[in-house]
């Protein structure tokens, strides 16, 4: 699978099951997961090309957080997600699992009409608490750059 391919047939397939399912926790996992193992994959890629950036995927992956800061907070949502709570000495936004939670939408359904975000929405808690479709969709926006810049 090339990395267009996943990136193509995963990761926009991820986050846009993200964006129309806010509330779901296995909708943002996959999202999130899927957006960290591109890069891990566009950098397998790049160095067998010869054209990486660096020589670990871990620096690549700071490559790409120094210029996303939401990038940042996916890479490390997807570390506490794949390891459960990070205790290393790395300064990390998300340092545990349950920092990717559900809370309640924006306003009190019995006080607003419709219109008005009242369902569960899928939020990465950081610094400041961020929805994840929103993130993930940033990082989806910088991803979809990146075969280009490495090709």
């Amino acid at each position: 699978m090339t990395p267009e391919d996943f990136l193509d047939q995963v990761v926009t397939t991820n986050v846009v099951k993200l964006g129309e399912n806010r509330g779901s926790l296995r909708c943002a996992v996959n999202a999130i997961l899927s957006l960290d193992a591109f890069a891990g994959i566009l950098f397998a890629d790049t160095q067998l090309k010869g054209r990486a950036p660096c020589t670990t995927d871990i620096q690549f992956r700071e490559i790409l957080a120094d210029e996303c800061p939401e990038f940042r907070l996916v890479r490390d949502a997807a570390f506490a997600l794949k390891h459960g709570e990070l205790v290393g000495k790395l300064p990390r936004l998300v340092r545990a699992a349950k920092q990717v939670a559900a809370h309640d939408g924006g306003f009190d359904p019995s006080a607003f009409s419709n219109g008005f975000d009242t369902e569960k929405v899928i939020w990465i808690d950081a610094d400041e608490r961020q929805p994840a479709d929103a993130v993930a969709l940033a990082v989806l926006v910088l991803l979809q750059k990146l075969p280009a810049r490495y090709a």
